[in-house]
């Protein structure tokens, strides 16, 4: 068991909350946006050779 000072304690944990920050405003909101405009333009360049769908 090693003893760490409390300042690098608190340092590990200001450093995790950013990272979690930038992944949850951040990264999570691109993601969406990218997916599901790839899928939206899937679906575009597949009516484009294929037509709409029929019942």
């Amino acid at each position: 068991m090693t003893n760490t000072p409390k300042n690098q304690d608190e340092t590990t944990r200001a450093s995790e909350l950013k990272a979690m920050g930038f992944i949850v405003v951040i990264l999570f909101p691109l993601l969406t946006i990218g997916l599901i405009s790839a899928y939206g333009f899937f679906i575009w360049f597949y009516q484009t050779f294929y037509g709409i769908p029929g019942h």
